[in-house]
């Protein structure tokens, strides 16, 4: 007879009950029900020793999911001499790594100075006594040795003082003129567009708390309160909104927009513990742009005001916040075979087939890699002759395997995963300019998180927003290769000099030196 009422839950009402099935002779019943809750033991510490292993991965272990090629290989070997079958599983493609690769100068022994950096020429003589020559005669300059050191000077604050001059005729005493007032970024304010494009900088590209600005900027000379800095925060944000919106509408017209989300701690005195947890959403769409949008909440009335009535491709995991979206129809899934194959790398360490998923995926990579630089048509050629055949026997043995895992098992997850979005990760199919995965977005977020770590709360909901623009214009900016701070200081005087709405597309990143010359 087999158990099939839940199990007692307490130690105490487990003995009882196999206490009394010994004492009625149902040995029987007695073995299963020892066999049962062995069975749940067992399984509940699988489930804890790989949460545990994953939680001191993520605290203390390297971030990356990238695997030796050749420990994949031995986990693929393993698995075929286990079924005895030749094609049980697929080689192990290498994984290209991206490497950083430090510039050398011509001899590969030092980073190359950039020619943009002035240059002072210290010229050193030797003693008089050793300009003179054993002979008597005079030695002349036959040429100089070179070498360099780079320098850094630190930074430094100036005031400038305006001085307006007045005129007035002396016969009629009247008719005073004076000059126009200087554009400042801040009606009345102190700070100059440099030093507060260098506040929105710090703050937002170099991840610098407030608190730490001041102590920063107090060594250089003057002392600016922490609330004083805030306020210049907002000034910029507000003056660098419209940059915003246009960058979000250029997101908006994007073929296909690929979307994240990160957590964001906000205080909030009506929240117990004084804060409460939002959520930074950012969309990446074509041509390198980025917006960044915070959300009181992470539910999916976020996503879907976002993007309104815009009709297209949207690229994201498949996070519970987007399933509306996609519910209604306008925004077309792609799925993201990144976030499916990390479910196969947290699942390797309890079940090794999960290489065997983990080498398919590869391969999918591997074909893109292959198709880097060609048109969108000639991608999709490829991905039809290479990919397609991979695709189709990847499914196969997600099906095949899932009949035999345990569907709560870390493998049981990961084939559940790819069963419920297997038709969004294989839209890559059917468009070439459609990726495989949304990295990018998570690489575009991750400027927040390590903002986060070191700034660690927004002070309110309209604190987090203004941080959504500052992120949107620097991260624009980042993505096409474009200066933060020259950019933000020559926007920010752009617009203080009366720049005309209607231009406002010529001040995005990249686009300045177009609007200069307008």
């Amino acid at each position: 007879m087999t158990v099939t009422a839940p199990l007692p839950t307490q130690v105490d009402a487990i003995k009882a009950l196999f206490a009394e099935l010994l004492t009625a002779d149902r040995k029987q019943e007695a073995v299963e029900l020892l066999d049962s809750v062995l069975s749940q033991l067992l399984a509940d510490h699988d489930r804890l020793q790989h949460q545990l292993r994953l939680l001191l991965k993520h605290r203390f272990g390297r971030k990356t999911e990238r695997l030796d090629p050749a420990q994949l290989q031995l986990f693929l070997e393993e698995l075929r001499q286990a079924v005895g079958q030749a094609d049980a599983a697929p080689e192990a493609t290498p994984v290209v790594a991206h490497l950083r690769r430090k510039r050398l100068d011509p001899k590969g022994q030092r980073p190359v100075i950039p020619d943009s950096l002035p240059r002072e020429v210290v010229r050193l003589e030797p003693e008089e006594a050793d300009k003179t020559c054993g002979c008597g005669a005079e030695k002349v300059c036959i040429g100089c040795d070179k070498s360099q050191v780079l320098e850094f000077i630190p930074s430094q604050f100036k005031v400038i003082v305006y001085e307006r001059a007045k005129y007035a005729c002396k016969r009629c005493e009247e008719g005073v003129v004076i000059a126009p007032p200087p554009a400042k970024p801040i009606a009345g304010g102190l700070p100059g567009f440099g030093l507060l494009a260098d506040v929105l900088v710090k703050k937002y590209v170099e991840h610098m708390p407030l608190h730490r600005m001041r102590e920063a900027y107090q060594r250089a000379g003057p002392n600016l309160p922490v609330s004083t800095l805030a306020d210049w925060v907002a000034a910029g944000a507000e003056a660098l909104g419209p940059i915003a919106q246009e960058i979000r509408r250029q997101v908006l017209r994007s073929y296909v927009v690929q979307v994240d989300d990160t957590p964001l701690t906000v205080l909030d005195r009506g929240h117990p513990g004084g804060s409460k947890r939002g959520a930074m959403f950012a969309y990446l769409g074509e041509n390198a742009t980025v917006v960044y949008d915070y959300q009181e909440t992470r539910s999916s009335s976020g996503p879907c005001a976002f993007f309104g009535l815009r009709e297209g491709w949207v690229q994201a995991d498949a996070a519970g916040t987007f399933e509306p979206l996609f519910a209604q129809g306008r925004s077309k899934e792609v799925g993201c075979w990144s976030h499916d194959r990390r479910y196969y790398v947290e699942a390797l360490e309890t079940d090794k087939r999960a290489a065997v998923a983990i080498a398919w995926i590869a391969k999918l990579f591997e074909v893109d890699r292959q198709a880097a630089g060609k048109t969108p048509e000639e991608r999709l050629a490829l991905r039809r002759e290479l990919s397609h055949p991979v695709y189709d026997a990847l499914g196969a043995w997600v099906a095949e395997t899932r009949k035999t895992a345990t569907p709560k098992s870390p493998l049981g997850k990961a084939l559940t995963y790819t069963v419920n979005q297997w038709t969004a990760l294989g839209r890559f199919l059917k468009d070439g300019r459609l990726e495989l995965s949304n990295n990018a977005c998570e690489r575009a977020l991750r400027k927040v998180a390590v903002g986060r770590n070191n700034w660690l709360f927004a002070g309110s909901d309209e604190g987090a927003r203004r941080a959504a623009v500052i992120y949107t214009v620097v991260g624009t900016c980042r993505l096409r290769g474009v200066e933060p701070w020259v950019w933000v200081r020559d926007v920010l005087e752009k617009l203080a000099g009366g720049w005309k709405q209607a231009r406002i597309g010529e001040l995005l990143p990249g686009a300045t030196a177009t609007a200069a010359a307008a």
